[in-house]
């Protein structure tokens, strides 16, 4: 019941912080944005504090990993307003937390190399105009490796709830939306998004990391 209305609670705060996210940016205030973003994570940082207080369980599924990555993501998101480079690093930390906790949990597995296959071409093909344009820019090619970790990470999340049980469809669910909004980032990196896509893809990074944030309360 607590967790149904957190939920109720939170995910408004968390929409209303996108919005007025990108409506800073409308009005020619974009360094006002950190305000409002990091207030869309903070919800989401005291949804893993509230799960791991309500379930008094800290060790149990490495819990604590879960919440030093999304702390690790709140100060990324102020970071990247400031100081890009910095605000990667720190998301790039976060983020290497977060694939530990999936191999925790996971491990390697047959099934997890054959969605990896899957989900890496899928994600080469996004970018296979990216990929021709890179003879001339041949450090490019390298940025293929962050993909590759990523859908690695992603093929190990999916594979969880079949493995482990219903409680891990937080994590396959929260994987498959973070993943799919980095690359949308990755692609915006090459091409500017259209608004309605940044949107999305800001969207989907909130519930990515809020499905993750759940497992705490199992």
């Amino acid at each position: 019941m607590l967790c149904a209305i957190w939920t109720v609670l939170a995910l408004p705060v968390v929409v209303t912080g996108m919005i007025l996210h990108f409506q800073t940016e409308k009005w020619g205030k974009k360094k006002w944005g950190i305000l409002p973003k990091c207030m869309s994570t903070w919800m989401i940082v005291g949804t893993a504090i509230l799960g791991i207080r309500t379930t008094l369980d800290a060790s149990g599924l490495g819990k604590k990993w879960i919440l030093a990555a999304l702390i690790l993501f709140l100060f990324a998101d102020g970071l990247l307003e400031l100081s890009f480079f910095a605000g990667m690093a720190v998301f790039g930390a976060g983020h290497l937390i977060l694939i530990g906790w999936f191999i925790a949990r996971g491990g390697i597995h047959p099934y997890t190399a054959l969605w990896w296959i899957l989900f890496l071409g899928g994600a080469l093909l996004l970018f296979r105009r990216e990929l021709k344009e890179s003879r001339e820019k041949p450090c490019i090619r390298l940025m293929v490796l962050y993909p590759a970790v990523l859908m690695g990470m992603t093929a190990i999340a999916v594979t969880l709830p079949l493995r482990f049980g219903p409680d891990y469809l937080w994590a396959a669910v929260g994987a498959v939306l973070f993943a799919v909004s980095d690359l949308m980032v990755g692609k915006g990196f090459f091409r500017k998004l259209s608004l309605p896509a940044d949107v999305l893809a800001l969207g989907m990074y909130y519930a990515g990391i809020f499905c993750i944030a759940m497992m705490t309360w199992v």
